[in-house]
């Protein structure tokens, strides 16, 4: 037991120790989080749009163009953005549905300078392309990064079904 408890602050002393060298003890705060999390909430709002509606437009706008974005869920693994538009927006969604309707609940979202994320919980109903209804619930994860132009954009999507 007792070598249990030694290793153990072993290990925290260090990850505080290499946090304290990296600066990460700092949380960096926005001048107005209120209005940076409308900011978020929005663009979650457009990525939502994304999926309804299979606007690949608006996908260039929202998600980052640096080759670090990716999406990850059970159809797959998706990056850069280009791949996400247009296997997953238009490829998935976009061919396999004829109707679409993706619903958001539960929404958090934090903010650390420019980083962000949020998650929540989602209800997905559709017609699929052989006229059968779908349903699905999930949960997500969704990172965001304010780039030099000070706007946000999606930089990392992660979701899971909820059986």
């Amino acid at each position: 037991m007792k070598r249990l408890v030694y290793k153990s602050m072993s290990v925290l002393a260090v990850g505080l120790a290499v946090m304290g060298c990296t600066g990460e003890t700092e949380k960096k705060t926005s001048p107005n989080p209120e209005s940076e999390k409308k900011a978020i909430e929005q663009l979650i709002e457009q990525y939502v749009k994304t999926i309804n509606e299979c606007d690949t437009a608006l996908v260039n706008q929202i998600w980052s163009h640096d080759a670090k974005v990716s999406f990850i869920g059970p159809s797959g693994y998706y990056s850069p953005y280009t791949e996400i538009r247009d296997s997953l927006v238009h490829g998935i969604f976009g061919t396999h549905f004829t109707k679409r309707d993706l619903r958001k609940e539960n929404l958090k979202i934090e903010l650390n300078g420019d980083a962000a994320w949020s998650e929540f919980t989602w209800t997905f109903d559709a017609t699929r392309t052989d006229g059968k209804a779908h349903h699905t619930k999930g949960r997500e994860t969704q990172i965001f990064e304010r780039g030099n132009d000070g706007i946000w954009r999606l930089i990392h999507i992660h979701y899971s079904s909820i059986p």
